[in-house]
């Protein structure tokens, strides 16, 4: 169980992350602004399909999934040297590259209900869902402990990027990983609205998230 989780909460957090932007006053409604602050305001009402609405959840957990596993793949080896005590890295590349496409399907249905169980609070009732409410519950419980501010945001034609600075607090689940930027990129939709597509910059949060993921599983005492 304790594989499946590491993959599974870095994608949750990292989807979260995403979303949970400090909201905006902005007037004009067809900009990024008024897309982020739209999310902030729907995950702070728990509205999953507000949420949605701004946000292609499935989008950004298909690249975030595929983007943060083929890291994965390549470096197990370094994983393996970095963290000896984690018997999930001592595969190889062969090996690691067959257990997530064999799982891939499975993990990225996982997301989504963990997405919606965070989003609605709603009760499980299957042992599938039950997983899923799980990894949401734990990762409500990082939240509370992170601010997550928009920096900046850059437009270019149809397509824009948010820089968002995420900052824990002095507490041991803030500390796990007390600083990370994170860029969520946003693409303009035939409406004129502007939804958030995927993390443009998974590779840069995936050893800094690892590393935190790492250190909840000796907070937990699961070593």
């Amino acid at each position: 169980m304790r594989s499946r989780k590491v993959w599974l909460l870095f994608l949750a957090l990292t989807l979260v992350a995403v979303l949970c932007t400090a909201a905006f006053a902005y007037s004009r409604e067809r900009t990024p602004e008024y897309a982020l602050g739209e999310i902030a305001a729907g995950i702070g009402a728990r509205d999953y399909e507000k949420v949605s609405r701004y946000a292609d959840l499935q989008s950004i957990a298909m690249g975030s999934y595929d983007e943060s596993t083929a890291i994965l793949c390549r470096d197990i080896e370094k994983l393996s040297r970095m963290y000896p005590q984690d018997w999930f890295f001592r595969h190889d590349m062969a090996f690691m590259t067959k257990y997530i496409a064999d799982r891939r399907e499975d993990d990225l249905a996982l997301i989504q209900d963990i997405m919606k169980f965070y989003l609605t609070g709603n009760t499980p009732i299957t042992r599938h869902e039950g997983e899923a409410r799980w990894i949401a519950d734990e990762t409500a419980k990082f939240l509370q402990e992170y601010d997550a501010e928009v920096v900046n945001v850059e437009e270019e034609g149809g397509s824009a990027v948010a820089v968002i600075a995420i900052k824990g607090h002095d507490t041991p689940y803030g500390q796990l990983a007390p600083k990370l930027t994170l860029k969520a990129a946003l693409e303009e939709q035939q409406d004129g609205r502007w939804k958030v597509v995927r993390v443009s910059n998974v590779k840069e949060l995936f050893y800094p998230v690892v590393d935190g993921i790492e250190n909840y599983w000796t907070l937990q005492g699961w070593q």
